[in-house]
């Protein structure tokens, strides 16, 4: 199983994970996050999903271990939502095996730049 991770420049800046050229299909229901990083005091990551579009803020340190650290900030944000347990421990099981990849959808990019647009407002 496998997600993909694609990254803005500044976050593979900080996280600086080898990077996947070869783009292996996902196996998750929610397919792939694309993410950045916000400069904010402490330093915050933004995750958005390529599919639906939810984003997810988390902290960023220790920025090595983000991959890791995200599969229980996006648990938290689904059950907010309401999303069937089921769901979410599919996605939790599928998160185990990540890969880093640079940023591939310019409109996806273009999504992450307007969220944080508006987080910072």
């Amino acid at each position: 199983m496998t997600l993909t991770i694609h990254c803005t420049k500044k976050l593979l800046d900080r996280v600086k994970p080898p990077v996947n050229a070869e783009q292996i299909a996902p196996t998750t229901y929610l397919r792939n996050w694309y993410a950045t990083t916000l400069f904010w005091k402490p330093q915050v990551a933004l995750l958005v999903n390529e599919l639906t579009l939810l984003p997810v803020l988390m902290p960023l340190a220790p920025a090595a271990k983000l991959a890791q650290r995200f599969s229980e900030h996006l648990a938290s944000v689904l059950f907010v939502y309401g999303a069937p347990h089921s769901l979410i421990e599919h996605e939790l099981t599928a998160m185990l095996d990540f890969q880093y990849a640079k940023t591939a959808n310019r409109s996806l990019i273009g999504i992450l730049n307007q969220f944080t647009y508006l987080a910072e407002g």
